[in-house]
């Protein structure tokens, strides 16, 4: 039987898999990881993500036939096949998730994109291989090929698509034209969007209210942290011991003695909370303009980590 992967040097399928495993770019560590791979057909990447050591690779194809040749060859503990197709994606979230020589099957490839981003971990990667019209506009169009004719993307639907559905993306591998398919294919690496905080903090006169300005046309939200400060110290309740202590203090003329004394107080902690708070995971940008101690500066960077591009903007 004629296979579609080219499962060794001395199996020749229909396409060369080694080949393109490099243009894929996998990462040579998965160490520990999990491996989703949408139409897997006969396994050879699932293979491929177990040798580089990942604990768990589930391969997923609509065809049963693709999927007892994969569980044939490829016999492990480490890695399942399942059968289904990328509209009814498996419960839980991957590190990696692979989705490659397929999206021309799909007419509707933002709500699959947008469905392996739910199912990526905070981290996680999206490895996908796909056809493009080199032509202008967001359109896909259809074409014959010897089975069938598919729809192709233009690279500006798929680079829309790809943002619609919240992951930032990178090209990888350049388009190149595969077997007898009429389209080039090119690779993207793309994750789980993370919203960029900049922290444009420093003493007064500095100019960094003018810098948050001008950021704010483009930010999705500003914090002024004078005025935060403000509306807790003039706020008819305090329920935390910070917002009793802000208002304890509260003095209009000098709120730098505020921001001192929240850690001098041992604040730090709940004061930096809030601010992580207000950064939403749909956000793309939030500046951050005031004063910040060194202490809290620090606290916010590490509160945010793995959720969030955190920029430190001062003055040099």
């Amino acid at each position: 039987m004629t296979t579609h992967q080219s499962h060794s040097e001395t199996e020749k399928g229909q396409t060369d898999s080694a080949h393109k495993l490099t243009r894929l770019k996998l990462p040579a560590d998965l160490a520990g990881k999990s491996v989703l791979d949408i139409g897997c057909n006969e396994g050879f990447f699932c293979r491929q993500a177990e040798l580089r050591g990942a604990a768990q690779v589930l391969g997923i194809d609509a065809d049963g036939r693709f999927l007892a040749e994969a569980a044939r060859r490829y016999t492990s503990p480490v890695v399942q096949f399942r059968e289904t197709g990328w509209n009814a994606l498996p419960d839980g979230r991957f590190d990696v998730i692979l989705w490659t020589s397929a999206m021309h099957y799909e007419l509707d490839p933002v709500s699959v994109l947008t469905e392996i981003a739910r199912h990526l971990t905070d981290d996680g990667m999206l490895v996908l291989e796909c056809g493009v019209q080199h032509t202008s506009g967001k359109v896909m169009n259809p074409v014959i090929r010897h089975d069938g004719a598919p729809w192709y993307p233009t690279m500006e639907f798929i680079e829309t698509g790809l943002r619609r559905a919240g992951l930032s993306f990178r090209m990888v591998s350049h388009a190149e034209m595969v077997g007898t398919d009429p389209v080039p294919r090119v690779v993207f690496h793309a994750r789980r969007r993370k919203p960029t905080v900049l922290l444009v903090t420093g003493t007064t006169q500095q100019g960094k209210s003018h810098l948050a300005g001008l950021l704010a046309q483009s930010a999705t939200k500003v914090i002024w942290l004078d005025l935060t400060l403000s509306r807790i110290g003039r706020a008819k309740w305090a329920n935390t011991d910070l917002e009793k202590y802000i208002q304890s203090a509260m003095n209009p003329d000098n709120l730098g003695q505020i921001y001192d004394g929240i850690d001098a107080q041992g604040l730090t902690a709940p004061y930096v909370d809030i601010l992580a708070k207000s950064v939403a995971a749909t956000d793309e940008m939030v500046v951050i303009e005031g004063y910040m101690t060194d202490m809290q500066a620090a606290a916010l960077k590490a509160r945010l980590a793995g959720r969030a591009f955190v920029w430190d903007v001062r003055r040099g």
